[in-house]
């Protein structure tokens, strides 16, 4: 499976709806009018919030919070999880009537601060700092500016299969050294078998390897923004992927193919990185295989490193929005109340997989992890563990969807041999000062 925030079914939509936005106009907002709340609420101490958001379980955790908060009301609108969502978005905004919170994946957040379309709460939201994961709150700050609270992380780990990496004698990865030469020693026995699987549409893996590695393609700066695809941590990425391609150690199945699921339940590819919010999924879709699988943490660059990649939901707080503290003391509920978190991390009730952003997890974890798929003991160590060592060298750019889509476009000549690492590396540095530039944006390049 690929890495969350990059799996395919949740990306393409991500990737259409911050090229949307990224092509609105930049406009100023400084005139807009109140997002929901009228004068005369305000006047007697009560406020009216709009929020739109699009994960279930939303719905449930707003009629929670009114019923135990009467002066701050939050009316939940569902947003479309589409390109026409976020055009919505945007033309509420330049309109002056955008809701007050709003619902953003970690790089949308980041095209919608570049526009100037989010505010700054960090007057408000900085007293929350510390119930939140270093990342996590890396994530609703973006330039160090604070937009909002993060509801949700999704950190990534290593899936395994015990009994076929016992078969054919293989050790559990701690580095991607290990995890190579494991995956030639699965090849020589039978070059059908590989050892993980990366999708010809889907460059994710390549996203995480570089997250992993403390490579960062974009820095924001107080003069814009440094573009580095190619610095020493990117190219130690690109050297893992070049190996697991030259040595024929993965398997190309596409995630619009129906049959993916055979690849892992059919004994074909071995093993996946994965993360929180996918784990449920794999409870119907491994019928073969179910109760064969271990968790552990991802291959390290070197032994005893500690760091793995993640993706965050954040209630980012529109630019307009006339009350951002009560705003953010919403958002601050949604991301940390164990009431709201029991209705938005519930199965029944909410996400399956929505994980919750905090410093300490550890009420949480259990929950997460299929028993019967992964019968292990310590599941909930090692999903606590990739929760704390998300690598937050990381950042995303103004143009990080249109980018991810353009990488996309030369990942399959990647995976057939016809493109090296380095040289989708050296492109992309290339094609986003570029772009970057043709948008006004102040990008120069880092090496």
């Amino acid at each position: 499976m690929s890495r969350n925030p990059h799996h395919p079914a949740r990306r393409r939509l991500r990737s259409a709806l911050a090229s949307a936005v990224a092509l609105s106009a930049a406009v100023s907002l400084a005139a807009c009018s109140s997002s929901g709340t009228s004068p005369s609420a305000a006047a007697a101490g009560k406020v009216t919030l709009q929020f739109w958001g699009s994960a279930n379980g939303l719905s449930k955790a707003v009629a929670a919070w009114n019923s135990t908060h009467p002066n701050i009301q939050v009316d939940f609108t569902t947003d479309t999880t589409d390109a026409a969502g976020f055009e919505k978005l945007a033309a509420a905004a330049k309109a002056g009537n955008a809701p007050c919170v709003a619902q953003f994946d970690a790089q949308d957040l980041v095209t919608f601060a570049s526009q100037g379309l989010v505010q700054d709460v960090s007057q408000y939201a900085d007293q929350y700092k510390s119930t939140y994961s270093s990342s996590a709150w890396q994530a609703a700050s973006p330039g160090g500016s604070t937009y909002g609270i993060p509801v949700e992380a999704a950190p990534n780990f290593f899936a395994y299969q015990v009994n076929l990496f016992k078969k054919y004698g293989l050790t559990v990865p701690s580095t991607w050294t290990q995890l190579i030469a494991d995956g030639v020693k699965l090849h020589a026995q039978n070059p059908n078998l590989k050892i993980m699987n990366y999708a010809p549409e889907d460059p994710s893996g390549f996203v995480g390897l570089n997250w992993e590695a403390g490579a960062t393609w974009y820095k924001a700066t107080s003069n814009g923004w440094i573009i580095d695809f190619t610095s020493a941590d990117a190219l130690k990425a690109a050297n893992v992927l070049q190996q697991l391609v030259s040595d024929h150690l993965l398997s190309n199945v596409s995630y619009t193919d129906p049959g993916i699921w055979k690849t892992w339940d059919g004994g074909t590819t071995l093993a996946m990185t994965t993360s929180t919010w996918q784990l449920p999924v794999y409870s119907g879709v491994f019928p073969n295989s179910d109760g064969d699988w271990a968790i552990t943490t991802v291959p390290q660059y070197a032994a005893g490193d500690a760091s793995t990649d993640s993706n965050f939901n954040i209630a980012g707080i529109l630019k307009g929005c006339a009350d951002p503290q009560q705003a953010t003391e919403f958002a601050n509920w949604l991301g940390s109340d164990s009431a709201a978190l029991k209705i938005t991390t519930d199965g029944a009730t909410g996400y399956p997989g929505w994980f919750p952003p905090l410093a300490d997890v550890s009420n949480y974890v259990d929950d997460v992890v299929p028993a019967k798929m992964i019968p292990q003991s310590n599941t909930a160590e090692i999903v606590s563990k990739a929760a704390a060592e998300v690598n937050t060298t990381w950042e995303y750019g103004p143009d990080y969807a249109t980018m991810y889509n353009e990488m996309a476009s030369y990942w399959p000549k990647v995976l057939n041999g016809g493109m090296t690492a380095v040289q989708l590396l050296q492109t992309m540095q290339a094609w986003t000062l570029n772009d970057l530039k043709s948008q006004g944006i102040n990008a120069t390049a880092g090496s």
